[in-house]
């Protein structure tokens, strides 16, 4: 059971995450002076970590988004979710695996 509520925790995290940095991107972006030929620096860092936060199942664009209007977009976010979720763990659960072959 230990194990299901962190990966929950860890899906909750990446959720939170990854609905929020769209939001924010957008804000500081209509933020700027658009008479900039190029983004700065701090617009691409969000943007890269939008890319990273929904990767692979968004970024992917393996639906069309009429398949989930409004609300419905969460379905694949919470999806994406949690295989980052079970994809951490089990990579830290790994990781104690092979260091503690070490000692």
């Amino acid at each position: 059971m230990k194990k299901f509520a962190i990966i929950i925790l860890i899906a909750l995290v990446h959720f939170g995450c990854s609905v929020l940095i769209v939001p924010m991107t957008m804000s500081v972006a209509t933020a700027i002076d658009t008479t900039q030929p190029e983004p700065k620096v701090h617009i691409q860092i969000l943007v890269a970590a939008t890319r990273i936060l929904h990767f692979p199942i968004i970024s992917g664009s393996l639906y069309s988004r009429h398949w989930f209007p409004g609300d419905w977009i969460y379905v694949p976010i919470v999806l994406n979710s949690f295989i980052w979720a079970f994809g951490i763990y089990f990579l830290v659960v790994i990781y104690k695996k092979i260091i503690g072959k070490k000692n």
